[in-house]
């Protein structure tokens, strides 16, 4: 028996949620899964961005993306990063897209948070993908408050011109990469600022996608 089967024997593998013995080699056992929402399309006709997201935000995948962002659970980040390609190869014409950029935290809160979450996603995706990662691409040039407790249009207000593209970077199609998508704000403010410094399209790619109200 070799040493990795006395692993396995000793540390059977669990789900990285609920912490079930896992039959194979999945990270999420069958429960956890059929507790997941898939995000069906079309996702989004508000707000005008090519949006796509496996899941819709609540149950299990709050749970997981909560213990991926607060507690550094990153094979959980992982493991939304791998569902996230999957969908991305099914939504959007990749052979187009030349950058895979992360919503970018003010340096502040990025250091605060000890990392910026979407651009772990990202990282991860673009490898899985093949594609360029560029994570400098987009910077934010100022703090903004938490968008957890304001309204849409407060959402939209707090993000206005908190982006800023870098120059002289053109680019057919961009993939942006984001944990959560909830009213596009931070989407079309980032977006915004990507058009202006030269890109032609922009993908919005996210793990989950909250619900919005009728």
């Amino acid at each position: 028996m070799d040493a990795r089967a006395v692993v396995a024997l000793l540390y059977p593998p669990a789900c990285l949620l609920c912490h079930g013995r896992l039959p194979d080699d999945a990270a999420v056992c069958e429960p956890c899964r059929q507790a997941m929402t898939p995000c069906l399309p079309p996702v989004c006709q508000r707000c005008g961005l090519s949006l796509a997201a496996p899941f819709l935000y609540r149950n299990r995948v709050r749970d997981a993306i909560h213990a991926f962002k607060y507690e550094g659970r990153r094979r959980i980040g992982a493991w939304l990063a791998h569902r996230m390609t999957q969908t991305a190869a099914a939504a959007f014409p990749l052979h187009a897209v030349d950058a895979v950029v992360p919503v970018p935290l003010h340096w502040l809160k990025q250091r605060w948070k000890g990392g910026n979450p979407a651009a772990v996603l990202a990282q991860a995706v673009a490898g899985a993908l093949g594609l360029p990662y560029d994570p400098t691409a987009l910077a934010r040039t100022r703090w903004t408050p938490t968008q957890t407790r304001l309204t849409p249009r407060q959402r939209a207000r707090n993000v206005q011109g908190a982006f800023r593209a870098r120059p002289g970077r053109r680019s057919s199609a961009v993939l942006l990469i984001d944990d959560v998508f909830t009213t596009g704000a931070t989407a079309q403010a980032c977006a915004a600022a990507l058009r202006t410094a030269g890109a032609e399209r922009v993908f919005v790619l996210a793990a989950a996608r909250a619900e919005r109200s009728a």
